[in-house]
C-alpha cells in the first residue's frame, strides 16, 4: 500500500503564526516537521532522504528567520530538489507587493505570502490552505476541519481566553467566507 501522506518542512517562528500553519496544514491531513530558525535546511533534506522519508512535498518558510536567506533556499532547490515546492511567508507584513511576490517569484518560490490577520483569519487560513493544497496536487479543502483546528489553536494559544479570543471570534465572523471553501474541485 502506497502512502501519499504529505510532508511539509516548515521553518517559522515558535509563536502565533507558526501554531496557525501547523493547524491548517494538520487539519488537512498533511504531516509537519516544524524546524527551528538556527537549521540547515539543505542537511536536513538530505538526512530524510537518507532516512528513507524522502524529500519533503512542500518547505513553508517564514522570510524572517535568521540566518537563513529564504531566496537562496529557493535556488537551492531549484538546482538541488526542483519537485519540492518552497512557499514563503513574510510573517511581518499583512500584504505583499507585485514587486516582492515578482523577486520571490524569480528566485525560485512557488509564492510569496503575507501574516494571518486577526480580522480576516477564517478566510484568510481557507485562501492559503487551497494554495498549499493545490501546489501538493491534494484534492479539496475540509473547511470544517480547518476551522475547528483554528479554533483549538486559538484556545491553545491564549488559555486565559480560552474561546474569546481574535482567532475563535474572527473563524466565527467568517462562517459564511468558510463556506465559500465548499465548493468543490474542478476535475
Amino acid at each position: 500500500m502506497v502512502d501519499n501522506t504529505k510532508l511539509v518542512l516548515m521553518v517559522q517562528p515558535v509563536g502565533r503564526q507558526g501554531l496557525i500553519w501547523q493547524a491548517i496544514l494538520r487539519s488537512q491531513g498533511i504531516s509537519v516537521i516544524w524546524e527551528s530558525a538556527d537549521v540547515n535546511i539543505p542537511s536536513s533534506i538530505t538526512h530524510l532522504q537518507s532516512s528513507g522519508t524522502g524529500l519533503p512535498d512542500l518547505l513553508l518558510i517564514d522570510t524572517r528567520i535568521q540566518p537563513i536567506n529564504p531566496y537562496g533556499i529557493c535556488r537551492w532547490c531549484r538546482q538541488h530538489c526542483p519537485d519540492v515546492n518552497v512557499v514563503l511567508v513574510n510573517g511581518a507584513q499583512e500584504s505583499v507587493t507585485p514587486v516582492e511576490q515578482g523577486w520571490a517569484l524569480c528566485q525560485g518560490a512557488a509564492d510569496l505570502l503575507p501574516r494571518f490577520r486577526d480580522d480576516q483569519m477564517a478566510s484568510s487560513a481557507c485562501e492559503r490552505a487551497k494554495k498549499i493544497l493545490d501546489l501538493l496536487g491534494q484534492p479539496g479543502l475540509d473547511s470544517g476541519a480547518l476551522v475547528n483546528a483554528l479554533i483549538r489553536t486559538s484556545k491553545h494559544y491564549n488559555p486565559r481566553k480560552p474561546v474569546e479570543n481574535s482567532i475563535a471570534m474572527a473563524a466565527r465572523r467568517e462562517t459564511a467566507t468558510v463556506s465559500d471553501c465548499l465548493v468543490p474541485p474542478i476535475p
